[in-house]
C-alpha cells in the first residue's frame, strides 16, 4: 500500500457567461511531496478549458493515492471520463462524506498499515500463538471478504463472456467493451544470461540477505460468510447482475443495463477488498513475531540469500549480450471493459 500523503481534492465546472455549475466533478490528487496544492492542479486543468473551475472541497490525507484509487471504484457509475464524474448535489455530497470516512478510517489504521510492513523485515521466531477473541474475529472477516470477491470475480467472468460474445455478433453496446491486440512483452531474461555469459553475470552479481516468507490464511470449508458485514443492497446488486446475465439477449437495451450492473459489481468488489485489507493488516500485526496463530494464519520469515544482479550497469557495459537476452512473449488478446458508464 503506497502511503504518501497528499490533498484529494473536488473540482467543479461554471459557465463562464451563465455563471450555471455542471453537474460534473474531477476527483484528483496532489501528493505532498510535489510541493503543490489544489489550487496549483486547478489552474493546470483551466489551461484549454472555457468553463471556470472551481474547488470545491479539497482535503488532506493520508495515503492520498490509496483513497482516490477506492472512491474512483466506489462512485465507478458516476464516472464520465477519467477522474470526471457526474454527480447530483446529494451525490456530490455522498462522495465528499465518504472521502472523509475513508481518511478517518485510514488514519485510524495506519499505526497498524506501517507495523505491518515493519514486520514484513522481522524474521518470525518460530512460535505459533493461540487464536484470541481478536484474532478470530479478523480471521472471519478476511474469510467472509474473500467469499464476496470470489463472487463478485466469478460473476464479473461471466460478463466478461457475454461481452465476448456481443463483440463477435457484433451488437455490442457502444462505448462498453473491446478487444485489443497486444504484442508480446519484450523482458530481460536474467536466467538466461546467467547460463549464456556465466563470467559476466558473476562479475555484476552480489549476494545478501534479505527476511522473506509469506503470510497465507488458514483454509476452512466448514466456514459459513456472515452477509450481515454486507448491507442489503450490495447484496442485491450482485444477485440481479446474475440473474440478468443468465437470461440476457444482446440487445443494446440489455447491453446497457448490464454495463450499469457490471459498474455496481465493481463498487461491491472495490469495497470488499478494502474491508479484506484492513482485517489482513490486523492480523499481521496479531502475528507479530511469531510463526501463526494456531487455526487461523501461518507467517513464517526467515534470511535468505538473495543475490542482486546489476543489469542496468550489464546493460550499458554490454549491450550485444543484454540484447540477445531480451525475450519478447506471447501475443494476447485483452478484452478492455470501461470503468464508466457508457454512452447511451
Amino acid at each position: 500500500m503506497i502511503l504518501t500523503p497528499g490533498q484529494l481534492y473536488f473540482i467543479n465546472e461554471q459557465d463562464i457567461k451563465t455563471g450555471a455549475r455542471s453537474n460534473y466533478y474531477k476527483i484528483g490528487i496532489v501528493r505532498d511531496a510535489e510541493g503543490r496544492d489544489s489550487k496549483n492542479r486547478l489552474l493546470e486543468h483551466q489551461t484549454g478549458n472555457p468553463r471556470k473551475l472551481c474547488v470545491v472541497e479539497a482535503l488532506n490525507m493520508p495515503a492520498v493515492e490509496y483513497i482516490e484509487t477506492n472512491l474512483h471504484y466506489l462512485f465507478a457509475r458516476n464516472r464520465v471520463m477519467g477522474e470526471w464524474m457526474e454527480f447530483t448535489p446529494a451525490e456530490l455530497q455522498s462522495a465528499i462524506a465518504k472521502a472523509k470516512e475513508l481518511k478517518i478510517e485510514m488514519e485510524a489504521n495506519l499505526p497498524d498499515i506501517k507495523r505491518a510492513e515493519e514486520l514484513k523485515k522481522v524474521a518470525s521466531n518460530g512460535t505459533k500463538l493461540a487464536p484470541t477473541h481478536d484474532s478470530q474475529y479478523w480471521y472471519e472477516e478476511i474469510l467472509t471478504f474473500k467469499e464476496v470477491i470470489n463472487t463478485c470475480e466469478e460473476v464479473l467472468a461471466k460478463y466478461d463472456e457475454y461481452l465476448y460474445e456481443a463483440i463477435e455478433k457484433g451488437v455490442a453496446a457502444p462505448g462498453v467493451a473491446k478487444v485489443q491486440q497486444r504484442a508480446g512483452a519484450k523482458k530481460f531474461d536474467e536466467k538466461l544470461f546467467a547460463a549464456k555469459y556465466p563470467e559476466i553475470y558473476a562479475k555484476y552479481s552480489s549476494t545478501t540477505s534479505d527476511v522473506k516468507g509469506p503470510f497465507r490464511i488458514t483454509p476452512n470449508k466448514d466456514f459459513v460468510p456472515d452477509i450481515s458485514s454486507i448491507n442489503s443492497e450490495q447484496v442485491e446488486l450482485v444477485t440481479d447482475f446474475m440473474d440478468m446475465l443468465k437470461n440476457a439477449d444482446h440487445s443494446l437495451e440489455t447491453g446497457f443495463a448490464l454495463h450499469e450492473k457490471h459498474l455496481a459489481v465493481l463498487e461491491v468488489k472495490q469495497y470488499a477488498e478494502w474491508r479484506k485489507e484492513i482485517a489482513d493488516i490486523k492480523l499481521r500485526v496479531l502475528t507479530n513475531d511469531s510463526e501463526g496463530i494456531e487455526g487461523i494464519c501461518t507467517w513464517k520469515r526467515e534470511n535468505k540469500p538473495v543475490t542482486v544482479f546489476d543489469k542496468k550497469t550489464v546493460q550499458v557495459n554490454y549491450p550485444d549480450q543484454y540484447n540477445d537476452c531480451v525475450v519478447e512473449g506471447k501475443a494476447t488478446e485483452a478484452l478492455i471493459v470501461e470503468p464508466k458508464a457508457a454512452a447511451k
